[in-house]
């Protein structure tokens, strides 16, 4: 098997990622109020966080629907 080629993790798309995670972090801490806000954050990063950027996902989709550790 080929390892995945590494994608383009520059200034303008870490900003990208950083706006996007917090656009989505304070979305979902109105609808969500009863999760820590620290675990909020870290599911939110691994979500967004594009295959390729050398780090680990905490939860990645599955082809059906649903999420996996």
């Amino acid at each position: 098997m080929e390892p995945m080629p590494e994608i383009p993790w520059g200034p303008a798309e870490k900003e990208a990622y950083r706006l996007k995670v917090l656009s989505e972090f304070e979305r979902l801490r109105v609808e969500l109020p009863d999760i820590d806000p620290n675990d909020l954050m870290l599911i939110v990063a691994s979500l967004h966080r594009p295959f390729g950027t050398g780090k680990r996902f905490l939860l990645r989709p599955l082809p059906g629907g649903g999420f996996v550790f």
